[in-house]
């Protein structure tokens, strides 16, 4: 049951939606209803030097 990240195409709105396997929705902007929506590439957590770090707390905004 990953949560994915979307954008809104129409109305530039990013948000997250909980997706289970199999499901066929459309995925619709909670924003302003729009249906053409984009899946975002997610930065993923992951237990570095520090408990709760991210690949987004790293200057480089990447994994080293």
């Amino acid at each position: 049951m990953p949560i994915y990240e979307y954008k809104c195409e129409q109305c530039g709105h990013s948000f997250e939606k909980l997706v289970f396997a199999g499901d066929r929705e459309k995925i619709i902007c909670p924003k302003c209803g729009a249906p053409k929506t984009k899946k975002l590439m997610s930065c993923a957590s992951f237990m570095g030097s520090g408990i709760g770090s991210t690949c987004a707390d790293r200057p480089t905004g990447g994994f080293s």
